[in-house]
């Protein structure tokens, strides 16, 4: 039994399996490498600034359950910056530690920024979200807003910080 090998007449035409598989995943990387540039870009930016936020405020949570101290959230919505206050009597003030200093959002998003507790007592005072020893937060809500989507970071039912994203009006 004798092999042979095909000879220039009887060779198979068309694409093996391998160089199929090869054109497959360059068109995927391709793909992948396009659509992460197309569009939302400021979205992303401004659902990573929501998401930072969220995480510092809940540091600064527990640091007020684990310290025993006050703290003020105060933000300027136009200025896009956030930083904390103590609350303590003799040392009230700006804290020195790097959780609590300032800090300054990206200048691709916008924010909008709502207390929804404030005193009454006092009107002339401007709302504050504090933060107590005891891991409470006043409600707040603050909007970031990126060029498709808002990403609303809230106190829920349960005192809970959360972030909820919101498709912007007209899209």
């Amino acid at each position: 039994m004798s092999l042979q090998l095909p000879n220039s007449k009887q060779r198979q035409q068309g694409f093996t399996l391998i160089e199929i598989m090869v054109v497959v995943i360059v068109i995927a990387v391709i793909s992948v490498a396009v659509v992460g540039r197309i569009g939302g870009n400021n979205d992303r930016g401004a659902r990573l600034e929501a998401n930072r936020f969220m995480a510092v405020v809940n540091e600064v949570r527990d640091e007020a359950v684990i310290s025993g101290d006050n703290y003020a959230l105060l933000v300027d919505a136009k200025a896009k910056t956030y930083s904390f206050e103590s609350l303590r009597g003799a040392n009230q003030g700006s804290v020195a530690d790097s959780l609590f200093k300032l800090r300054t959002m990206r200048d691709d998003v916008k924010l909008e920024w709502d207390v929804l507790e404030s005193l009454a007592d006092e009107p002339e005072l401007a709302p504050k979200v504090y933060v107590s020893s005891l891991g409470e937060i006043t409600p707040f809500e603050l909007r970031i807003r990126g060029d498709n989507h808002d990403y609303v970071v809230q106190i829920d039912d349960e005192g809970m910080l959360k972030v909820e994203e919101k498709a912007t009006v007209g899209y």
